[in-house]
């Protein structure tokens, strides 16, 4: 098999919307993921223009063209330094370095236009993704702590 990891294209619409998908079933295993869905805006059918637009990077990564992953990178964030939003990998495939592929990606093409930094998060519990950061070399900088307000 032939790994890929490669700039999203319009051809990648429709497994990216799969994928997505699939990443969004994921957050409600970790603590935070249901709150996280509704801030983060549901792509779906605008995966083109996500594509397209100046203000995102969107890579994939699979085996033999088939896409197993995917990463989304905001580079027009309010304080200057790209954000990961959103890396995911299909579960049947992790471990296979798919996930190191798409961080690496987006860490070469941040230095490629100049940032200094990158940032990414990861839900309480969620030890796969905080390892994978780790691995790139992206460390915990900051923790969010948040109670609703309604909860009494």
């Amino acid at each position: 098999m032939n790994t890929f990891v490669r700039r999203a294209t319009h051809a990648d619409a429709d497994s990216l919307r799969l994928l997505e998908t699939e990443s969004r079933q994921q957050l409600t295993r970790f603590r935070g993921g249901d709150r996280l869905a509704t801030e983060l805006p549901f792509v779906d059918d605008g995966w083109v223009a996500r594509i397209e637009s100046d203000k995102w990077m969107v890579f994939v990564a699979g085996f033999d063209e088939i896409q197993l992953g995917y990463l989304c990178l905001d580079i027009a964030t309010a304080n200057g330094v790209p954000l990961i939003t959103t890396v995911y990998v299909t579960v049947k495939v992790r471990q296979l370095g798919l996930g190191d592929g798409l961080v690496s990606a987006a860490i070469e093409s941040c230095r490629q236009f100049g940032a200094v930094a990158i940032d990414s998060f990861a839900l309480p519990g969620d030890r796969e993704t905080k390892n994978l950061f780790e691995r790139s070399g992206l460390t915990a900088r900051l923790i969010i702590a948040s109670k609703k307000l309604d909860e009494g």
